[in-house]
């Protein structure tokens, strides 16, 4: 018998302005000044389903001054995304996008799809990505939003934690996974929760406390019961102390003067410990043998970005360009990423050129066509009248961004797109950008 599992709404994704669709994960970069982010729902025909089963979905973006919208929908890889005739989605890279952005109806526009789930139980993360648009013709008073929904199938629900120090302990706060009972944590995640420090694999629930002003076993208390220890002084009383000189004493973290953390690079310097944040001053602040790491002024866009040799951005110099290709990257610097890196008739997706995707016949008018047909949904219609706006594109695009870990994406705004429909909807997809260049 199939579990459903209850839907989980987790972060933002965002998406791009665009008519015929593009694969991006963001347009924050070049969308704003909307009355905030769309409410986004996503509901499942029947709400619980077995593994192999043919699912129906319903998702709704609503935001009462929005005029048309667009979506993104991507399944993560997992099972098959199909469209549905007359609903104003199509397939684009690795998901589904708008065949032309949608009018909205009383506040709302409705998209509607199909999943075949694969043969196996497990879990399944439907990433949304939305733009509800104003139709103003301009990037500007649109409202860019996002979400994850998440579906078990075929076994009780687990939930899985973003692990980011990789202790055994997750952190619910940073995102989480459904999965099915019994099954390994994925990698990155873990079954058990409650990890107050996802910066140090030493502080988890179920930690050795010890002697060092923390809580490492994540119960709300500091060095409650550890054994006191050897404490150094510690000159600059900043919690750390430079080395094993002079007299010793013994105690946990209450000594004035002393310290048990060893490591301070500079202990006549109060803003100088291991646990201070690097800031832009020539100086090793967090004493890790670096010296303004990342922290520089930095000039130039994608391949072309540079750090400063110095504080001063004045001292910057961008990198040479390169030719541009699909790669989720700017090569050549310009702004804009992978623009005119496919032949003619084709678009990149992410990493590939794939056949670019035409309209559908039904997105340029007002008719209405039946939801069913060899999908198995039932006989239910809407009106298809994306494209009655008829107005001219505006000029849009932004960057491919990581899910999982959200980066912030540069601006891409490009003309010369078709005015024949409405160049408003948004697309959206996780594509993992790792192949970062490096300088």
């Amino acid at each position: 018998m199939a579990l459903g599992a209850s839907i989980l709404l987790a972060r933002a994704a965002t998406a791009q302005a665009r008519a015929g669709g593009i694969v991006t994960d963001t347009c924050q970069s070049c969308h704003s000044g909307g009355d905030g982010p769309p409410t986004l729902s996503l509901s499942a025909e029947p709400a619980t389903f077995n593994p192999g089963e043919l699912v129906n979905f319903t998702l709704i973006v609503r935001s009462a001054s929005m005029k048309v919208a667009g979506a993104f929908i991507t399944s993560g890889g997992l099972g098959t995304l199909r469209s549905i005739a007359g609903e104003g989605l199509q397939s684009n890279g690795q998901g589904l996008t708008h065949s032309a952005p949608k009018a909205a109806v009383g506040g709302a526009v409705t998209f509607r799809f199909a999943w075949q789930a694969p043969a196996k139980p497990g879990g399944v993360d439907f990433r949304v990505a939305a733009l509800a648009a104003n139709g103003n013709n301009s990037p500007t008073g649109d409202a860019p939003g996002s979400a994850e929904f998440q579906w078990a199938f075929g076994c009780p629900a687990q939930t899985f934690y973003l692990d980011l120090d990789r202790d055994g302990y997750g952190s619910k706060s940073f995102g989480t996974l459904l999965g099915c009972v019994g099954d390994p944590a994925p990698i990155g995640f873990a079954a058990a929760s409650g990890d107050c420090d996802e910066n140090d694999e030493k502080v988890h629930p179920g930690a050795k406390e010890i002697c060092n002003r923390k809580d490492d076993n994540c119960d709300a208390q500091i060095d409650e019961g550890s054994a006191p220890v050897t404490m150094w002084p510690d000159l600059d009383g900043d919690g750390y102390y430079g080395s094993q000189v002079g007299t010793s004493k013994i105690g946990c973290g209450d000594v004035s003067g002393y310290a048990a953390e060893p490591g301070d690079c500079d202990d006549a310097d109060p803003r100088i410990h291991p646990s201070a944040v690097e800031i832009c001053n020539l100086r090793d602040d967090d004493c890790d043998g670096d010296v303004d790491e990342r922290v520089r002024p930095r000039c130039g866009l994608g391949w072309c970005a540079r750090e400063s040799n110095s504080c001063s951005p004045d001292d910057c110099r961008p990198g040479p360009p390169a030719s541009e290709t699909c790669n989720a990257f700017d090569d050549d610097c310009d702004g804009e990423i992978d623009n005119d890196s496919c032949a003619s008739g084709f678009t990149c997706a992410g990493y590939a050129c794939v056949p670019r995707a035409e309209p559908s016949a039904n997105a340029g008018g007002g008719s209405t066509a039946g939801a069913g047909g060899a999908l198995g949904v039932g006989g239910s219609t809407m009106t298809a009248n994306a494209g009655a706006q008829n107005e001219a594109a505006p000029q849009s695009g932004c960057a491919v961004a990581v899910f999982r870990r959200p980066r912030a994406g540069r601006g891409r705004c490009e003309t010369g797109l078709s005015v024949t429909i409405v160049a408003l909807g948004c697309l959206a997809y996780s594509l993992r950008r790792g192949r970062r260049r490096k300088k």
